[in-house]
């Protein structure tokens, strides 16, 4: 949930928590508990194939 909100946002992290977890409770419902990872892990893929460094990251990221 992190990567999906960006490593250096908690705001980002906590709206990526509600998100992920509102689509796992959702495919769970309509489409059983089997498909409930596989929806989770295809919006980290997207997300990171769209946004690398998250929803509200910044682009550059200083490393220690």
């Amino acid at each position: 949930m992190v990567i999906v909100g960006g490593l250096d946002s908690v705001a980002g992290a906590l709206i990526a928590g509600l998100f992920i977890g509102l689509v796992e409770a959702w495919t769970g419902t309509y489409l059983g508990g089997e498909y409930k990872l596989v929806f989770t892990f295809g919006i980290l893929i997207l997300m990171l194939m769209i946004r690398p460094y998250g929803l509200f990251g910044t682009t550059e990221i200083e490393r220690l």
